[in-house]
């Protein structure tokens, strides 16, 4: 299989530890673009453990058990303070999430048959570790049983510093921080109009994009009443750092002032030397040592509906199975490698303000693809862009087209995985939970 180094490599190479100014950060995003003909697109894909049969969420000992039997196959480690955060496998990262959420990401990829590859290998092997330990993973957005209170947390440096930050932020933060697991789609942009239109189109979309892979209708053993719950604990999380990205609803996009824009976002900690020092709340226009890297890290902690990196990162969907993280590639791809595809969805993406675009965020958190508000039939934009990714897929990778077709029945029935979840699961939680479970 092909294995490219991932993205950050790049960026890496290029990064020293200079002075951080405007310029310096608009260059740093700047250089991060690519020709056509090295485009890929990356898969960040969350799952939630629990014990086999207690069902209880897997505790940092547990999480630590499994990592040290993936990485004596064929893992390579990262560790901090003699604990394993994360390990490099030969298809991809994988990393822990504060509440002991597996994360894996998937190299970068030029087709999404090597997407699906290197999806289905970390799968195979996250099933295979962990069942020889009584334990399962889910594919939800959000934890259907265990309440904040019953929730491991992972011993990790930077989450000892996010958590007493964030929990003053937002009344839902850590459920967030725990509870929540999402997947998330990396493409890669040209020029710096390229890199404005997708972020744009990531951020308008995003609610449209929610309702489409909306699967989260369960909290502490009920239903919540919500399609997305994970989506509405993002509306209560830091008002600094989520919702719509900076600029993203303005008429025109300016690199230069989405830049500032994210300077004035509160970074958490700087890492000097391997360590990391808490600056939570402090922005690095604050602090007169700021360097390049510690802009590149700020990067990583904004949480908007799509974010720059060296990438564009598309954020909106819940956790889902493995037919819909490659269906969430798949519209990605047909969207916005496709020059028509994105002028058309460009065009069909809501124009809302911030108020709007929250008041459509809340709807959809509720109703999925049956919300209606501020002007927008979320069920009827969400056939129109089916049907324009499946449009652009046609004509770059007619072969990756098919990826599609559940997505697209499931709009045509206008039906969500957490309305299919619902019915299925006959208000059964437990039975939910089992039939979600991929690893």
């Amino acid at each position: 299989m092909q294995q490219p180094n991932p993205r950050s490599s790049h960026a890496s190479a290029t990064l020293a530890p200079d002075a951080l100014d405007l310029d310096a950060a608009c260059a740093y995003i700047q250089r991060n673009a690519k020709p056509r003909s090295q485009w890929r697109i990356g898969l960040e894909y969350e799952l939630i453990g629990f014990e086999e049969r207690t069902l209880e969420r897997i505790n940092h000992a547990r999480v630590q058990e499994l990592l040290r039997s993936l990485s004596a196959r064929h893992g390579v480690p990262s560790l901090e303070d003699g604990s394993i955060i994360a390990l490099r496998m030969p298809y991809g990262d994988v990393t822990l999430e504060p509440g002991g959420q597996i994360e894996f990401s998937g190299f970068p990829e030029a087709t999404l048959a090597d997407n699906e590859r290197g999806l289905q290998r970390f799968i195979a092997d996250l099933h295979e570790h962990a069942s020889e330990r009584g334990m399962f993973f889910v594919a939800l957005g959000f934890d259907p049983l265990r309440n904040l209170d019953e929730q491991s947390w992972i011993e990790k440096r930077r989450y000892r510093i996010m958590r007493p930050y964030l929990r003053g932020r937002g009344g839902h933060a850590w459920d967030m921080m725990t509870r929540t697991a999402s997947m998330q789609v990396s493409v890669d942009y040209s020029d710096e109009q390229d890199l404005g239109r997708k972020f744009v189109l990531g951020n308008r979309l995003g609610p449209i994009i929610a309702a489409m892979f909306a699967n989260s209708p369960f909290a502490g053993g009920v239903e919540t009443g919500l399609k997305s719950t994970r989506y509405a604990v993002w509306l209560d999380t830091d008002p600094d750092r989520t919702g719509p990205g900076p600029l993203s609803l303005a008429t025109a996009f300016d690199l230069r002032e989405h830049v500032k824009a994210v300077l004035d976002i509160p970074t958490f900690y700087l890492e000097r030397d391997g360590e990391l020092l808490p600056h939570a709340g402090q922005r690095l226009t604050e602090i007169d040592d700021a360097r390049i890297g510690d802009f590149r890290a700020l990067l990583s902690m904004v949480f908007t509906e799509a974010r720059i990196r060296e990438y564009v990162e598309m954020r909106s969907a819940d956790g889902g199975s493995p037919r819909d993280a490659l269906a969430l590639i798949a519209l990605w791809k047909g969207l916005t490698y496709d020059s028509n595809a994105l002028d058309e969805a460009l065009e069909l993406a809501p124009r809302l303000d911030r108020a709007g675009f929250r008041s459509l965020q809340m709807a959809v958190a509720r109703d999925a693809l049956a919300a209606r508000c501020e002007g927008v039939d979320v069920l009827v934009t969400a056939r129109e862009l089916v049907a324009l990714a499946t449009a652009g897929l046609s004509r770059i990778a007619p072969a990756d087209m098919c990826r599609l077709d559940a997505l697209a029945q499931n709009v045509a029935d206008g039906v969500s995985p957490a309305d299919i979840l619902i019915k299925d699961s006959n208000f059964d939680v437990a039975r939910a939970i089992r039939a979600s479970s991929v690893a």
